[in-house]
């Protein structure tokens, strides 16, 4: 019996790792068209979260490092298109994660909310939606604070 849950566990690790496949595609073609990161802040999010539990375990250092990396860089480009209010609000939650990790596209990540900060602030105040004017003042403040972090 354990070793067939054994065995089941392994198929469903293999379906997460073709998920992880499939939905990180786009990135490692440079010229993947936009289009492909339009709306998906939230499923590149998931890969990030996921490749960095399959790398504990399952995957391997090496290869949980290029699905995370590979995530990580399709949250930047999702950040180069037109995304919503609700992308950058779910963003903003994972980014303390983010911020820790040790992947030079983090940095790039970094400055583009640095630079997203003033704006939606300022959307938030003309609203007057001042929960979401003050949170994304303290994220803003939390971005400050890994200026001097060196991301390898």
């Amino acid at each position: 019996m354990l070793e067939s849950l054994a065995a089941s566990k392994q198929i469903d690790y293999q379906k997460l790792c073709v998920a992880l496949v499939k939905n990180l595609a786009p990135v490692f073609s440079e010229k993947s068209a936009p289009a492909n990161f339009v709306g998906q802040m939230e499923t590149f999010l998931t890969c990030r979260a996921l490749a960095s539990h399959l790398r504990k375990g399952v995957l391997g250092e090496t290869a949980g490092r290029i699905f995370e990396e590979a995530a990580l860089r399709a949250i930047f480009r999702t950040l180069q298109t037109n995304f919503s209010i609700t992308d950058i609000k779910i963003l903003f939650s994972e980014l303390p994660y983010i911020l820790r990790l040790n992947y030079p596209v983090v940095a790039e990540i970094r400055k583009a909310c640095i630079n997203l900060v003033p704006q939606l602030m300022n959307l938030f105040h003309m609203n007057n939606l001042w929960r979401d004017f003050n949170e994304t003042y303290y994220f803003g403040e939390m971005l400050k604070t890994f200026d001097n972090y060196n991301y390898k």
